[in-house]
């Protein structure tokens, strides 16, 4: 079932700056993107949340900042599964923000491909590091 409920919402203030202090970070235009990974050996706080920001900055008018955290919100509902499926069953936390930084505004397509493109990278990145 794909859903994302409140839970997988990154919304603790220390966990948030604790991400903008720490996280790795990358970019796949037009989103910037940060990640903490944190191998945990408590099962019950294995999860991985995620933030997604759309700053007044690029996107002046409050509809397309709306429109834009809709997109990436349900492009990442549809593709998270095989990196949270991997996620839980190591037993560890992760926590990931991502944020539009482009003034034009992305269609579906070119969202979805990027979405997929980061899970992908910060999959490799975490699991190629452990191993």
């Amino acid at each position: 079932m794909n859903n994302f409920p409140k839970g997988e919402r990154l919304n603790n203030v220390k966990e948030i700056e604790n991400l903008y202090a720490k996280g790795d970070k990358f970019m796949a235009y037009p989103f910037s993107v940060r990640f903490i990974y944190n191998k945990e050996q408590d099962e019950q706080n294995s999860k991985m949340s995620v933030l997604i920001v759309a700053p007044k900055r690029y996107q002046k008018l409050a509809v397309n900042r709306n429109r834009a955290k809709r997109l990436l919100r349900e492009t990442y509902r549809l593709n998270k599964h095989s990196l949270q499926e991997k996620i839980i069953n190591s037993s560890s936390r992760l926590f990931i923000s991502i944020a539009l930084v482009s003034k034009t505004m992305p269609d579906y397509l070119l969202t979805e491909q990027k979405v997929k493109e980061i899970l992908s990278t910060i999959e490799k990145k975490i699991f190629s590091e452990t191993n």
